[in-house]
């Protein structure tokens, strides 16, 4: 597709391809999967593939060890703790010295499996720890610091923490704890609207496929005669009017959320001919 669009509408859509298919493999990974801008959030795709998988496995492993819930919660924050120093302390700056794509690829793996697992050890209390003033005074924190330059841009994609392990963790549980709080009031508002669980059901997919909408949208404003695609790129250009942001904003996650539920239907509707192909036999 990213090809197809670049040759066809002259977008700019980066080196997807490489010689053959274990090269373009290797080039995505070596690239952090920025080297096809229409599919900039592989990173992270890929890196909570190996999260997801690690961390499970530290925790069932520990589970069998440890007897005692309250033994075991302390080992899993103590593991989450020793994971986002190593990373954000050593990794980190090793990256950024001498830019190894291996060293990212470990550092985000090792951010994400401590959020991962701090998550699973809160997981029963994070909802009755939400409080509108707690909210509130966190919220004043993070716009204090960020307007002293104790908060800055934190990158996880390509390993950079400028503002250091504490500051950083911080930030981002700052940021989860708003996020929760903020998602919270609005399944209490409107427990009826199942689209908000759809979306957040399918982020994944959107976030992935978000950017195609926005090339396929840019392409119809140029056929329209709105918008010209010389010299664009599929990150930095797109047609932006006064209405265009929020048609943008809505088929950016309408679409991708619609093909998922296509797909999930069709696997579902593959799985039952299966299980009655089997029943027959």
């Amino acid at each position: 597709i990213a090809l197809l669009i670049n040759v066809r509408y002259g977008i700019h859509t980066g080196d997807a391809f490489s010689t053959g298919l274990y090269e373009t493999v290797k080039l995505a990974i070596k690239s952090n999967f920025h080297n096809n801008k229409m599919f900039l959030t592989g990173w992270f795709l890929f890196a909570y593939i190996f999260v997801s998988i690690l961390s499970v496995i530290i925790i069932k492993s520990i589970k069998r060890v440890v007897v005692s819930n309250a033994l075991l919660l302390s080992v899993l924050v103590a593991i989450s703790v020793l994971l986002i120093t190593v990373s954000i302390t050593y990794l980190s700056p090793q990256y950024i010295l001498v830019k190894d794509y291996k060293l990212n690829f470990i550092c985000q793996v090792l951010t994400g499996m401590s959020f991962y697992i701090f998550g699973y050890v809160i997981r029963n209390q994070i909802y009755s720890l939400l409080n509108f003033y707690v909210f509130i005074l966190l919220t004043v924190i993070l716009y204090v610091s960020k307007s002293y330059g104790f908060s800055t841009q934190t990158i996880m994609s390509w390993s950079y923490y400028p503002d250091g392990l504490i500051m950083s963790v911080i930030n981002a549980l700052i940021g989860i704890y708003a996020v929760f709080f903020i998602s919270l009031l609005i399944t209490r508002g409107i427990k009826e609207i199942k689209l908000l669980k759809m979306i957040g059901q399918n982020s994944r997919t959107i976030m992935a496929y978000h950017l195609l909408v926005y090339v396929i949208l840019d392409i119809i404003a140029s056929i329209l005669g709105d918008y010209s695609l010389s010299g664009t790129d599929v990150y930095d250009n797109h047609f932006i009017t006064k209405w265009s942001i929020p048609v943008y904003i809505a088929l950016g996650l309408l679409l991708p959320l619609i093909f998922s539920i296509l797909k999930q239907k069709v696997i579902g509707k593959m799985k039952l001919s299966g299980v009655l192909q089997s029943i027959k036999s």
